[in-house]
């Protein structure tokens, strides 16, 4: 039982002033005697949030998960810090024509076409546009004085995570829509439910397939607008399979931003190269304290190559003793009109 005027040790549960309407408040001031964030407030702690935040994308971006899911996304290498980006050389798996700016030959000959026979060498070449990947959001103090869970943490990393994904995907598309090695065909936009839709693009697919570089879709990876996503995965779930790999036969990367159609990357050759940090880091993340905002600023980046630019050599002579390089039809984007 408790005696009157009996000294109670300070704590960090209990109480402060009562104010009941008297002119005259009464009650005890609360005193703490120990670290009071570490012991009950941690999870109102900005600072604490953000470290949390920035070393769990460490962990992912920069260990072994990541690297398997975007192998698994885009044929892609990760190279030593100071190397340069790896060509491959690749037997062509058909022939096919190649048209090109004109050349003229010893025989004074104007040459704009060429063919490139089945066993003929595809070399590759990083584009002349390498793409930084850079997400930066900021964290504002008051956002956070409410307190987070561990949920709301995982949910804002899963966001930050697919942003970072499409973006990246979306930049990417835009180098390709350009590059001399990407060959643009055009084609009817599809229409109608879900289920109609998906068999037309997967159809769309399968007729521009470049058979030099692939003999199916499950040898290409396919690059898409965000926005077909949904539907795919709708006609995915009416066809009973498990998601839209299974449904188009072919790996799938979304992308955000501009809608510069659907691509097909050849799997057999390396599409983008990522360069590594001299500690063996892929993705740079850093967190800076902004006191003139009372917020901290995070930003996450990368650099990559993009490895597109595919050259052949053609003959300019019956004989073959004459030469050129130029630029080979490797990617095709498919524009929907």
């Amino acid at each position: 039982m408790k005696q009157p005027n009996q000294y109670v040790k300070p704590s960090t549960h209990y109480t402060a002033i009562v104010d009941d309407g008297n002119p005259f408040p009464s009650g005890s001031i609360r005193f703490n005697t120990a670290d009071v964030r570490v012991e009950t407030e941690t999870a109102t702690d900005v600072s604490v949030y953000v470290e949390a935040l920035t070393e769990a994308l460490d962990d992912y971006l920069n260990g072994v998960e990541w690297r398997q899911a975007a192998i698994e996304n885009t044929p892609c290498e990760f190279r030593p810090a100071g190397s340069e980006a790896t060509g491959q050389q690749i037997i062509t798996m058909a022939d096919r024509s190649v048209t090109f700016d004109p050349r003229k030959n010893w025989d004074n000959q104007t040459i704009s076409k060429g063919e490139v026979l089945a066993g003929s060498v595809i070399f590759t070449e990083p584009t002349d546009t390498a793409l930084v990947i850079s997400k930066r959001f900021t964290i504002l103090d008051h956002n956070l004085m409410a307190g987070f869970t561990e949920g709301s943490m995982h949910q804002t990393g899963e966001k930050l995570l697919r942003d970072i994904e499409h973006d990246a995907a979306g930049k990417i598309a835009g180098i390709l829509s350009s590059a001399p090695s990407t060959e643009s065909v055009s084609a009817t936009k599809p229409t109608g439910k879900p289920v109609e839709i998906a068999e037309d693009l997967i159809d769309i697919l399968t007729m521009n397939i470049n058979q030099t570089v692939g003999s199916s879709l499950s040898d290409f990876v396919v690059l898409l607008p965000v926005s077909l996503l949904a539907v795919l995965e709708r006609a995915a779930q009416r066809a009973g399979v498990e998601d839209i790999e299974s449904l188009i036969g072919a790996s799938v990367q979304p992308y955000s931003g501009t809608d510069y159609g659907l691509f097909l990357l050849p799997k057999l050759f390396t599409s983008l190269s990522y360069r590594e940090g001299a500690n063996g880091d892929i993705w740079k993340i850093q967190a800076t304290r902004n006191g003139a905002h009372q917020c901290w600023d995070v930003e996450i980046m990368t650099v990559v190559d993009i490895v597109a630019n595919g050259k052949v050599k053609v003959k300019l002579t019956v004989d073959g003793l004459q030469t050129q390089t130029v630029a080979f039809p490797m990617i095709t984007n498919i524009k929907l009109t």
